[in-house]
This record gives structure tokens, C-alpha cells and sequence, in this order.
């Protein structure tokens, strides 16, 4: 029966291999399809010169379509596909003889035969034919050419490729529809499990552009036995995991998810974590033997660099050794660019001269690997899952080697079946355990993160093989992620903290530079040291007074009052008791409050290196959702800090230590 088992996967694998081999033979057929220019093309046996313009005044007779196709303009750029199916963007002055022959380099004849530049004939009589000589073509022309394709540019009309272009990696055009854009050629499944080819350039106003060619999608039928999930999720159990019932699921859902790229809204990030001889290393090498060329990985990179490699396309990245102690700049950037592409949106980045910025969108699914969590505020760790590794068990055989050939583009073509007519496929296993993860704690972002991994996961094993491997992937199993995947029992959300208190935090506990010879480094620090009674309630006599405090706080550009000093210039204005305006406002008597201004030199190098330096640290404090915390009103919000009068967000500092963390 093995025997059997194997031969049937080698027979496959050579169907698959004379597929291929024939596409090859099929494309150098058509770059050799040029003719001389003085031959007869088409169906219509049509003449050098004498073919039929259509209204973009492109050739329209059969079999003379032209090998260049114009496809718009944006500003002074034309962009064009040229012979060899690349993407081109030229200015007016580059469409000259060398940039025609250029974008015509595969078919050098149809420039002379659509604008033949004629040269003198020969005196005399041809001898085979017995009528005068016919002058040859001796080049094209130049200009004519150029005016056709700036006028097929101008009807085709605006183009830009920042909007419009899908390089290479997952993708869907309308419907829904996947495709997998494969380099030189595009792959679409159908419903009877057959796939079909597209040739790249334009499809439903999107550019494919052609590109260096990656692994194709397993075009043959794939038996439960071949199915290279078994061997990928069975080799992943090997190592030695926190959660080991789950996280060799998330990572072989990972790659599922990362092979979709841009057809989903959603890609979800992983982070192996673990000590050095955990085998974070190993696995960066089984993924690369998975995806192959389709994956762009590095030990050492910025976000700049990743994101000019990957121009366009939508293919997984993966990252080793990304470290918190490394230079924090390039660190933040390269968390900046996961966190967006995991949703795709839009992000800025530095233009090529200084003062200049553009625009950029990923839609790549990031692995990152590291001995130290790199990854600390709410907005990243949601977008992420973290797997945790222990030390490797050393008397364990080692895990089977991967068969580089068969598996990516296996795991390829379980996932376009999978994904079904129009996403559904994917959107029924993404519904089932999205509403299992809810009822488990998880929020919105929590069900897309984990809810897309187990969803991709359940797609690559499918219902028997899920049972068969005990992994409660199955159907009617959804309970079981509810009760043993809770948002609680994960590390990363039990310390992540809303954006408000990590500002407060960030506040509160970073170090005050005028405060370099003081016994005191923070803000904190002082508030606490300054307190008459402890924790229990108890009255202290601090060394520290109160007085003292507040003046150094306001050197660090904040300001310290209590509640009596806040409301005292009402008292005054409107000529009430303190009892009435403390409850005008909703404060408590002899309350400790934090004067934040809303704009500061000062506290804005306080905040240096965080996500609020620039001054949002004002919108982060009014996020708080707790009433009574944080203080807006106009009335008591205008304060005098380090001698000038500022609008300030009040902070309610025994409010705010006795909010919810979460």
C-alpha cells in the first residue's frame, strides 16, 4: 500500500512537472511569434503600415495586436506593459528610439512593420519575381510610434499605480474571487477543483504586472494522504511549546493566512519567542522551505528596506532576530509597517530627498522571531500572536525534512479551494471560531487575529484530518476554544493596557531630565513621596512636602494642585462655597490632580521616543472611558504652569490608580 501511495505522488509530481514544462514551451513560442517586418501579419495577411486603427488608435486586426500595451498616464509619466510583461513608467523624452526599442525588445520587427521608416529600393529588376525591387524597411519611425502610444495612453486615461497595482501574492478580483499572482502568470481555482491560468497585466481595471516568476499552486488532485498539513503540523509538534495543543495550530494557520495576503482584510502577525536552542531559527527554515522564493526574510532589515523589496507585492515576511534592545527607530518602524499591513492601510514613510513623504500599503502576513518581546503597546500585540518556545527535547528524533518541491505549493492549492466561491469558503470557518473567541473575552481585534489562524488552519486540514489529529478544529468543537482559548489566559492581552493609561503611565514613570541631581527621578516618584497618609489610610509626615513637589513638577513642565486650588477661582467668579463648586464639578475635597497642557515644549521631550511626543497625548488622556478620571471642562481647565496660563486635561490621580487597568 505505501508503495502505491508513492508512486501515485510521483506520478502526480510529473503531471505537474510536463504542466509546467509545456507552459515554458507555450511562452518561448510566442517571444519567438515575430516576423520580419516586410512579412504579412494576421489572420488578414495585413501589409507593413496598412493595419486598421481602432478609437485608441492601436492596432485592431487579428493576430497583429501589438506586443506593447499603453495603459495610462498619471501627470508626465505613461505607463505601459511592455514585450516582456513588465510593468513601465516613461516620461515623454524616454519614448525615443532606444526606450521604443526597449519596450519592443522581445518583438523588434512591430515597430518597423507599424511605422515602417522606408528605405531607397534597389535599381532593377528582382530576378524571382521579374517586377522592380520593393524598398526595404530599413528602421521605424520614431515619432508615429511614440503618438500612437501617448494617444492608446490618453483613452485608456488616468492611471496610478499606487492605487491600481497588485504585484505578486494572494489577491481577489470581483466577487471575490481569488487569485494568486504567481509572477509571470496568474492562478485561479474554479468550483470543480481545476485551476485555469491567466497571463499577467490588466484584469478588471488592476495591473498584475509580470514579475520574477515564484512557486505555482499543486495543480493535480491532493489526497488526504498527500495532504502536507499532517506532516507540517506534526513536524511543528515537535518543539516544545506553552500552549502545545495550540500554538502549532496558529503557525500552521499562519501560513495559510500568509499565502491569502491580500485577499483577506484582515492578515494576522506571529512572533516566536524563545531562548536561544529553542528552534526559532529551525523553523525560519522550514517556512522558507515551505514558501520559497514567495518569502521575503531577513536577519537584519529596516522598514525601508523591506518595503522597497516588496514594492507591491502581497507575499509573507519574516524577520529573525528582531530585538527590543536593538535601535529603537528602526525597531518602532518596522512595528509601525506590521501593524499596518495587517489591516492595509494606508502608511507615510520618508520620500528619496529631505523634507519629502509619501504613501505606502502592505498587505503581507509578518513573522517576527526574538529571545526579547519587541512588541509592547495594545495596538501591536493585538495584531499579533505570540508563541512562546521552551528548550528543545534533545532526545527526540529530529523532525523529517520538508519536501521544498511539494509542499508550498500544495499548502497553495488547499488554500485557494479552500477560500470557495466568492471568500465563502473562509468566511464560514472565520465566523464559526470569531464567535467562539467572543463568547471566550476576545474582542473585535482579538476574534480577527486568532479567528483568521484557526480558520486558515481548519481550511489546510479539513474536517477529517482536524478530527483524526485531535486538534477540536472539527466542527461542533468551537466550545472548546471558548473554554480553554479565553482572552485572559493570553499573556499578550493580560499586558496590554489602553492607550490613555500607557500614556499616563509613560507619564508618570519616565525619567525628568531637570531632575538629573535629585534624589527623585519621576513624576510618579514625587507624587508618592509628597502623600501626608499611606496605603492603609494611615497619616504620614512626609520629607518631602507637597510644596516641594509641585515645584519641581512645574520645572518638568506639568502641574500638581489639589482639588480645592482647581475650583477656588469659581468660588471666587461666581461666589459660591467650596462644598458646591467641588460638586459643580464632580471632585472630591483635598484630592491630588495632575495639570497635563495640552501643548508643551516641555512635555513633549518628556514623552520623547513615545507614540504621543508630537502631542497626542491629549487625545490619548481624553480616551480614558471611566467618568470622573479625567477632567475637561473649561471652566478649571485653564492653569498657570512654570508662569504661564495653559489649557490643561486635569488627571484624577486616586481615580485614575483605582480605574480598571483594562
Amino acid at each position: 500500500m505505501a508503495d502505491n501511495k508513492k508512486n501515485t505522488r510521483g506520478a502526480s509530481a510529473n503531471v505537474v512537472q510536463m504542466d509546467k514544462a509545456a507552459r515554458e514551451i507555450e511562452r518561448q513560442r510566442k517571444f519567438r511569434a515575430d516576423p520580419p517586418p516586410l512579412t504579412p501579419r494576421g489572420l488578414n495577411k495585413v501589409l507593413a503600415g496598412q493595419w486598421t486603427r481602432g478609437l485608441d488608435g492601436m492596432p485592431t486586426d487579428q493576430g497583429c495586436e501589438c506586443p506593447v500595451e499603453p495603459i495610462g498616464f498619471e501627470g508626465g509619466n505613461f505607463y505601459f506593459i511592455d514585450s516582456r510583461g513588465q510593468f513601465r513608467s516613461m516620461t515623454a523624452d524616454k519614448v525615443n528610439q532606444s526606450g521604443i526599442q526597449d519596450l519592443f525588445a522581445v518583438a523588434p520587427n512591430y515597430p518597423k512593420w507599424m511605422h515602417p521608416r522606408w528605405g531607397k529600393a534597389k535599381s532593377g529588376v528582382d530576378p524571382e519575381t521579374g517586377e522592380p525591387y520593393k524598398p526595404p524597411i530599413a528602421s521605424f519611425q520614431a515619432d508615429e510610434i511614440k503618438e500612437t502610444l501617448f494617444k492608446a495612453c490618453a483613452y485608456r486615461g488616468f492611471f496610478s499605480p499606487a492605487d491600481k497595482m497588485r504585484g505578486r501574492g494572494g489577491w481577489t478580483m470581483a466577487g471575490g474571487q481569488f487569485v494568486y499572482h504567481a509572477g509571470d502568470r496568474l492562478w485561479m481555482a474554479d468550483k470543480g477543483g481545476r485551476f485555469k491560468e491567466l497571463p499577467t497585466g490588466v484584469h478588471q481595471g488592476k495591473l498584475y504586472p509580470r514579475l520574477s516568476a515564484l512557486p505555482e499552486p499543486w495543480t493535480e488532485k491532493i489526497t488526504p494522504e498527500d495532504n502536507p498539513a499532517r506532516v507540517l503540523l506534526e513536524t511543528f509538534r515537535k518543539w516544545t511549546w506553552t500552549r502545545p495543543e495550540i500554538d502549532p495550530l496558529l503557525l500552521l494557520g499562519w501560513i495559510g493566512n500568509a499565502f491569502l495576503g491580500g485577499a483577506l482584510d484582515w492578515r494576522s502577525a506571529v512572533l516566536l519567542l524563545g531562548d536561544r536552542s529553542t528552534g526559532k531559527s529551525t523553523l525560519q527554515k522550514a517556512l522558507h522551505a515551505i514558501f520559497g522564493e514567495a518569502l521575503f526574510k531577513s536577519a537584519d532589515t529596516t522598514a525601508a528596506g523591506i518595503y522597497q523589496a516588496m514594492g507591491h507585492d502581497a507575499r509573507p515576511v519574516a524577520l529573525d532576530e528582531l530585538e527590543p534592545d536593538s535601535d529603537p527607530r528602526k525597531l518602532q518602524n518596522v512595528v509601525h509597517l506590521m501593524r499596518t499591513s495587517a489591516s492595509g492601510d494606508v502608511g507615510n514613510r520618508g520620500g528619496p530627498t529631505k523634507g519629502e513623504a509619501s504613501q505606502f500599503q502592505m498587505y503581507s502576513a509578518f513573522l517576527f522571531s526574538a529571545i526579547n518581546n519587541p512588541l509592547h503597546g495594545a495596538q501591536d500585540m493585538s495584531r499579533c500572536a505570540v508563541l512562546r518556545l521552551g528548550p528543545i527535547n534533545l532526545n527526540q528524533p529530529k523532525p523529517a525534512a520538508l519536501n521544498a518541491e511539494t509542499t508550498g505549493p500544495m499548502v497553495l492549492a488547499l488554500m485557494m479551494h479552500g477560500w470557495g466561491e466568492g471568500g465563502l469558503g473562509f468566511k464560514q470557518q472565520f465566523d464559526r471560531f470569531a464567535e467562539a473567541l467572543q463568547k471566550g473575552g476576545h474582542d473585535k481585534r482579538g476574534q480577527d487575529t486568532y479567528g483568521t489562524l484557526l480558520a486558515c488552519a481548519a481550511i489546510l486540514l479539513g474536517d477529517d484530518l482536524a478530527a483524526a489529529m485531535d486538534t477540536h478544529l472539527d466542527p461542533n468543537e468551537e466550545r472548546w476554544w471558548t473554554e480553554n482559548f479565553t482572552a485572559d489566559s493570553l499573556p499578550e492581552v493580560e499586558d496590554a493596557k489602553p492607550n490613555y493609561r500607557q500614556c499616563v503611565d509613560r507619564i508618570l514613570t519616565a525619567p525628568v531630565r531637570a531632575w538629573r541631581n535629585s534624589s527623585r527621578n519621576t513624576i510618579g516618584q514625587a507624587i508618592a513621596d509628597s502623600r501626608t497618609t499611606d496605603d492603609d489610610g494611615h497619616a504620614r509626615e512626609p520629607d518631602y512636602t507637597y510644596v516641594q513637589a509641585r515645584r519641581d513638577i512645574t520645572i518638568a513642565g506639568f502641574g500638581l494642585f489639589n482639588t480645592r486650588e482647581i475650583v477656588a477661582p469659581v468660588m471666587r467668579k461666581n461666589s459660591i462655597k467650596l462644598a458646591e463648586a467641588l460638586q459643580q464639578f464632580g471632585l472630591e475635597d483635598s484630592k491630588l490632580v495632575l495639570a497635563v497642557p495640552n501643548q508643551s515644549v516641555k512635555v513633549a521631550e518628556h514623552l520623547e521616543g513615545s507614540d504621543w511626543q508630537h502631542g497626542a497625548w491629549k487625545d490619548a488622556l481624553r480616551q480614558c472611558p471611566v467618568p470622573g478620571v479625567m477632567i475637561t471642562n473649561s471652566e478649571i481647565t485653564r492653569l498657570t504652569i512654570d508662569g504661564t496660563q495653559t489649557r490643561c486635561t486635569l488627571i484624577v490621580l486616586d481615580r485614575y490608580h483605582e480605574a480598571p487597568e483594562k
